[in-house]
């Protein structure tokens, strides 16, 4: 690929990972980040760009419960947006998706999957979706959806499980690990195999919707060990028994497509990419006193 690549979302956290693997690669790339515009409204104007991958938007999933609005501008307006410039440009698109198959009928869960809006944040990726495919069908824009399940590595906002698990078993003022529902399993994906998957779709000739995962789920006390093994003082679990609305007891993706189509498939295992993040964040609280 001779042109640049458009990265939207570029400043975020799957963001940040993929335009450094991007320039690391020798690509040219354009980072478009909130600074340089509501991905709702702004124009985006680039003569040079050969893919656009679309991260932007907003993805934490309480939050939607109380400003559903905001969910729906940044998401669903700010993707058709992005399709208006890939129509206007003729050039492929690859944009994340993600919770949108609901309460599983069985596990793992393939792409064929139906999907279902348990939240408001779920709905709006799956009106993305459908735009993205009637802009496929319509104007010739090839589009791919990625479908990460759950998303972890350095970077990530400490809103999320993880960095929350291991914050708690970093602070000395801590004296356990506190979570407020210990039943969730999820299929924790590394940020790193995610974005090898992205850029991987920018070769697919035809586009196509692929999961990210690792086909294995996960609890939250297999979590806290892992993450306690890597401390010297490791830290008691507790939990609150705080039921979330909706809440989805268990994921596992099926990325057989991936696999067979891009040759993808995840690298990092669970117990590395969990040191790498304790690395991480004992780093930036270092920094940080």
């Amino acid at each position: 690929m001779t042109e640049a690549v458009l990265v939207t979302g570029a400043t975020g956290f799957i963001g940040s990972h993929l335009v450094r693997q991007l320039c690391r690669q020798g690509r040219r790339v354009h980072a478009h980040s909130r600074q340089h515009g509501d991905i709702a409204t702004c124009r985006l104007e680039f003569d040079d760009v050969g893919h656009v991958f679309h991260l932007a938007g907003v993805s934490f999933v309480p939050d939607s419960w109380e400003s559903p609005r905001a969910f729906y501008d940044a998401n669903v307006l700010g993707t058709v947006n992005v399709l208006e410039f890939c129509r206007r440009r003729q050039v492929p698109l690859t944009f994340v998706s993600s919770y949108v198959y609901g309460n599983p009928r069985c596990l793992p869960i393939g792409e064929d999957h139906p999907v279902a809006a348990v939240n408001p944040y779920a709905h709006t990726k799956i009106l993305a979706e459908d735009i993205g495919r009637s802009f496929a069908a319509w104007f010739g824009v090839r589009v791919s959806i990625v479908r990460p399940f759950n998303v972890y590595g350095p970077g990530q906002s400490e809103r999320f499980l993880i960095p929350t698990i291991i914050r708690q078993a970093l602070d000395p003022a801590c004296d356990r690990i506190v979570v407020r529902d210990v039943r969730p399993r999820r299929d924790y994906i590394h940020v790193r195999d995610l974005v090898s998957l992205l850029i991987a779709t920018s070769t697919v000739p035809n586009g196509g919707v692929y999961n990210a995962g690792t086909g294995r789920s996960v609890g939250i006390p297999e979590l806290v060990a892992e993450i306690n093994a890597l401390l010297a003082a490791p830290k008691p679990l507790q939990w609150i028994d705080e039921v979330r609305r909706d809440e989805v007891l268990d994921v596992r993706a099926d990325v057989t497509r991936a696999r067979d189509e891009l040759g993808w498939e995840p690298r990092i295992g669970l117990p590395e990419g969990l040191r790498e993040t304790v690395q991480w964040m004992q780093d930036a609280a270092h920094e940080a006193c």
